[in-house]
């Protein structure tokens, strides 16, 4: 089983980073998605024969695909998961920005970053319950996100702005497409 690591990213002026892979990746080519997904390396994340720790992994996707450090924003896991159907198994992170805006952040991307070719493009939405729901029902996007981002951007949203504030702006969201 493959494992990947997802980051829900959000800026300190409350803007969740979407971005979209590169279509010449391995994994969810084309796909839009969370902008730090990193998959576990034998090689890099393991010191000896120690396991890895879900953290330090979760730390080197922010570095190598946003280039941030540790101390410029703050990790919280939500979430273990299992894709049976893919073979693959996760775990969820939310990452708050301290400082770095979402325009500080585009500005830092643009100088580089060391998984440049991952992304294909790069997107800031509101973090409220109603913008995310909604960016995540457009038409042209219902069908072309990687497999487990709906559910990180839920509850990355329910971990910050409550259980009852998200479902209602799903409801109203779901009423609209009828």
């Amino acid at each position: 089983m493959q494992l990947r690591r997802q980051r829900a990213v959000v800026t300190a002026d409350h803007l969740l980073v979407v971005s979209r892979r590169a279509d010449n990746v391995r994994s969810g080519a084309g796909l839009w998605g969370s902008s730090v997904n990193e998959g576990l390396s034998r090689h890099i994340d393991s010191a000896g024969r120690t396991t890895p720790d879900l953290y330090d992994v979760a730390r080197r996707g922010m570095r190598e695909e946003l280039s941030l450090e540790p101390h410029e924003y703050t990790l919280t896991m939500l979430a273990f998961v299992l894709d049976v159907e893919r073979r693959q198994w996760s775990t969820h992170f939310t990452a708050h920005l301290t400082e770095l805006t979402g325009d500080a952040l585009q500005s830092r991307i643009s100088r580089g970053v060391a998984d440049r070719w991952e992304h294909q493009s790069i997107e800031y939405v509101p973090f409220r319950p109603a913008d995310v729901v909604r960016h995540l029902l457009r038409p042209d996007r219902i069908r072309r996100w990687a497999p487990v981002t709906p559910a990180l951007f839920d509850l990355a949203l329910v971990h910050t702005h409550g259980r009852s504030a998200v479902e209602r702006a799903e409801v109203q969201a779901v009423r609209r497409l009828r």
